[in-house]
């Protein structure tokens, strides 16, 4: 069973309210503040810093290291478990306990490693490829702010309409009633006419709701306060499709197209660990030396001592393990090439899909300015007929309702066109030629 909301019994005295203040907004403010403050942008400066890191780390690898040890020791031995001690031999089976002492510092420096040098490069790419994705999160916030704007900009403009036509109905509902006092209409005409203004009042407060929405969204995206309501500039965005064609805006997105530039850096990349992965088994080459004291107790026999030499590893067979990793690596390189190829393709769908849906835009934004003009003419015409005693209450409300629903149809294809700009200007790569034409 549907129960209705509870009405209050008795008036209670309200707080003191604070009216929401109003910020004009334009569309470059707006994705400004976005970029400051949304979770993409953030999260993908991190990145930067992490790859960079990662890059340091990989030249690290090739830098000499250097380490300081020392170890006192009281020990014993069994020369016996050594083979030295027999009938034969003047050698005791077991020595000991006696003292031994070491300290020294060690370097050791890896000249000649194949593969820590194509991790370095690959390391480099990583961090491009970091940037290029900053890069492609700005753009996606620039969108999602476009979006939002022009999502509030609507929900205003139907606002507006929407007043318009509460406006309408409440002059409406006054003319019955007065034609009802005149005796020339019936008092169903002025139900009809109370009855179509609840209705208005109604739909009103849904259009109403929709403006604070879009306000709440914009502001989130923007990380501003949730109360503050916008008024968006209502300055038109420019036309991005002007002097193009889908073929030419297809090869802006190719050439522009984030997206695209990261898969093609992500190639790059694996190909590179593959080359690391294939110089696994190359020769290394090093250089060692150490330098300290050696004695049985920091004060009891001490002398220095070094050691310096050149060491070299030449792995001869590691079980497969570098020729299953280059395998990995060569599948995980085509699978990017696959997926770049399939973003192209895509590239030019969401040009041309844009392109089809400004053309639609445009033909009903004609037509319902047409219908638009027809319907206001048609209600003027109800409406004297009405005031003259001449027509009904039926096509009063009747020429309202188109008038009405003329009225959302030229807000909704507005919405469309300027949603389908933004769509073009993202499969282009380009969402300045947006935010361009709505400076602050």
């Amino acid at each position: 069973m549907l129960c209705s909301p509870p009405l209050a019994a008795q008036p209670v005295e309200a707080p003191l309210s604070v009216v929401p203040t109003e910020e004009p907004l334009t569309l470059r403010q707006t994705v400004e503040r976005a970029l400051e403050t949304h979770l993409k942008t953030r999260l993908n400066k991190e990145k930067i810093r992490e790859s960079e890191a990662r890059a340091q780390q990989a030249w690290a690898e090739i830098n000499p290291t250097v380490t300081f040890n020392a170890n006192q020791y009281n020990r014993t031995i069994n020369l016996a478990s050594q083979g030295l001690s027999g009938s034969n031999l003047p050698i005791p089976a077991f020595v000991g306990p006696f003292y031994t002492f070491d300290a020294r510092v060690q370097v050791l420096y890896t000249f000649l490693d194949a593969a820590k040098r194509w991790h370095i490069k690959a390391a480099e790419v990583g961090k491009l490829v970091s940037e290029q994705e900053l890069e492609l999160a700005r753009q996606q916030v620039d969108l999602l702010a476009a979006s939002a704007f022009v999502n509030l900009l609507s929900a205003r403009h139907a606002q507006q309409a929407g007043l318009a036509d509460l406006a309408l109905t409440n002059k409406n509902l006054e003319l019955a009633r007065h034609q009802k006092e005149q005796g020339v209409a019936a008092g169903i005409d002025v139900t009809r006419a109370d009855a179509n203004r609840v209705e208005q009042e109604l739909r009103q407060a849904g259009l109403d709701d929709k403006v604070r929405r879009a306000n709440l969204e914009l502001a989130r995206l923007m990380g501003t306060p949730l109360s503050t309501r916008y008024v968006p500039d209502e300055s038109d965005f420019p036309a991005v499709e002007q002097g193009m064609t889908a073929e030419s805006a297809t090869q802006e997105g190719l050439a522009n197209r984030v997206e695209l530039k990261v898969a093609r850096l992500r190639e790059e990349q694996l190909d590179k660990e593959i080359s690391a992965a294939d110089a696994e088994d190359s020769p290394k080459v090093g250089l060692v030396a150490d330098y300290g004291f050696a004695g049985n107790t920091p004060a009891q026999n001490v002398f220095g001592t070094h050691n310096v030499g050149l060491t070299l590893q030449l792995p001869l067979f590691d079980g497969g393990v570098s020729e299953a990793k280059m395998d990995v690596l060569k599948s995980q390189l085509e699978q990017t090439r696959i997926q770049r190829q399939d973003q192209e393709i895509q590239v030019e769908q969401e040009v041309r899909s844009a392109f089809l849906k400004l053309e639609l835009a445009r033909q009903q934004i004609v037509t319902a300015r047409a219908s638009l003009v027809l319907a206001q003419k048609e209600m003027t015409m109800a409406s004297d007929r009405f005031a003259a005693g001449l027509g009904t209450s039926v096509e009063l409300v009747d020429a309202q309702a188109k008038l009405a629903r003329a009225r959302d149809a030229e807000v909704q294809a507005l919405v469309a066109y300027q949603l389908a700009q933004v769509e073009l200007a993202a499969s282009m790569g380009k969402p300045e030629l947006i935010i361009g034409g709505n400076k602050s």
